[in-house]
């Protein structure tokens, strides 16, 4: 956490903008940890970090357990964990700044689960992995509001 934080620190300096993840393992998903094991590392991560220049971090919230994996988390949990990742952010810099937060999912999101994904208020937008790697569904998962 400490070195992600270091590094989060240092794309700033740069002047570019840091995507920060954040996510659980399948055994702390199961132990419903979720919430608690994403905290320590968003806060952690954001250590230091000024309101200005969180304007600048872009928050992904990547469940370890579905990165790649084809397994997805359910769209009502992983709205809940934005929630929560956004009230977190609102504690630590206020309402306006967690409001103009980007805060993505990623984990196996696909052309079959990005609409019900997206559909949810605070799931600003996905990060896409092996699904990006054919042309034509990926075309279909950033043109997800026409399928």
């Amino acid at each position: 956490d400490t070195t992600i934080n270091r590094k989060v620190k240092k794309v700033l300096q740069a002047g570019l903008k840091p995507v920060l993840c954040i996510g659980e393992s399948k055994a702390e998903y199961e132990a419903g940890l979720n919430q608690q094991v994403c905290a320590i590392q968003l806060l952690k991560g954001l250590q230091d970090v000024t309101p200005e220049e969180m304007l600048d971090v872009v928050i992904a919230y990547e469940p370890v357990w579905a990165i790649g994996t084809g397994l997805v988390c359910p769209k009502e949990v992983a709205q809940e964990v934005h929630a929560f990742i956004r009230s977190i952010i609102a504690k630590k810099y206020g309402p306006e700044i967690a409001r103009r937060t980007i805060i993505q999912y990623g984990g196996s999101v696909n052309v079959g689960n990005v609409k019900e994904l997206m559909a949810q208020p605070d799931i600003d937008g996905c990060l896409v992995g092996g699904a990006s790697l054919t042309a034509e569904s990926f075309a279909k998962i950033i043109g997800f509001e026409k399928l």
